[in-house]
């Protein structure tokens, strides 16, 4: 047998470090794409039960995340913490494939594609129980105050009513982001976290916390968009529906129109009558 020379050795290392950062696995469970200043560390899995856990790091200061199933896509935010990324996501667009790409910002609202993996999803996710794009269930914050505001409650029409008491009580609307969004512009910061953290939103803002508490509180809860008017307003607009467990039933409630108003938009028929449903999440 021939002896093996120090170059060979060399030569192999530097081969099985360029295949990993190619994206060949290095083990069966972990791979590391790098694209664009961006590298991609994921478990490789060809299925997964339900959702993906994305962890890398990033030379560039902001980018996201695009799910992509069929013909429908969905974006998400990946904040860095010192340049570091670490997310789960959930796979709410039932089972099947999915490309999750890291989109890296170019300039303006252009992005290009970075990494990307493909997987399949063979787990079913109820998507009115899960975390999704600005209903952070899964945080400590919204899970604590979610389990302080419902700890002596023990129906889900009695924890329902209590969320909405409490965000109907504590968040202010906000007008100033109101009229931004009637001179058209939509570049704001959204979802349950901040509007929990600043206490103040518009409705979309109001409809993801209300939704992020519910399930946090093991209440599947859908954010409804569509058209709702009141004495004051006619136009697009946010709510939600909560489905309670022991009466079987689903129930509407806007803390938007309640907050604002003082009137009562918890299970009442007459103001359901107001809201025309055009989407759910």
């Amino acid at each position: 047998m021939r002896p093996i020379k120090y170059g060979q050795i060399l030569m192999a290392f530097f081969m099985g470090l360029l295949f990993m950062l190619q994206g060949v696995p290095v083990s069966a469970e972990t791979a590391y794409l790098k694209s664009k200043g961006v590298t991609l560390i994921h478990e490789a899995q060809p299925q997964v039960e339900g959702k993906i856990h994305l962890k890398g790091e990033s030379e560039k200061t902001q980018i996201k995340l695009l799910i992509i199933k069929d013909e429908e896509k969905k974006w998400y935010e990946l904040p860095l913490q010192e340049g570091k990324f670490d997310e789960e996501i959930w796979l709410t667009m039932g089972k099947g494939k999915y490309t999750a790409a890291i989109m890296i910002h170019e300039g303006n609202r252009k992005y290009s594609y970075g990494p990307k993996i493909t997987v399949e999803n063979i787990g079913d996710v109820n998507r009115f129980l899960v975390p999704a794009k600005h209903i952070e269930s899964e945080d400590n914050k919204i899970r604590q105050l979610a389990e302080k505001i419902i700890e002596d409650k023990a129906s889900d029409r009695e924890k329902a009513k209590a969320i909405y008491d409490w965000v109907t009580a504590n968040i202010l609307y906000d007008y100033d982001k109101y009229l931004k969004h009637q001179e058209g512009n939509y570049d704001n910061e959204y979802g349950a976290l901040h509007t929990l953290e600043t206490k103040k939103g518009v409705c979309y803002d109001y409809a993801t916390l209300t939704a992020a508490l519910c399930r946090a509180a093991g209440l599947q809860t859908k954010v409804v968009k569509g058209q709702a008017s009141n004495a004051y307003y006619n136009g697009y607009h946010a709510w939600n529906e909560v489905y309670l467990q022991n009466e079987d039933k689903w129930i509407f409630l806007d803390t938007t129109f309640a907050a604002c108003e003082n009137k009562e938009y918890f299970d009442n028929e007459k103001n359901v009558k107001s809201h025309n449903k055009q989407e759910e999440f």
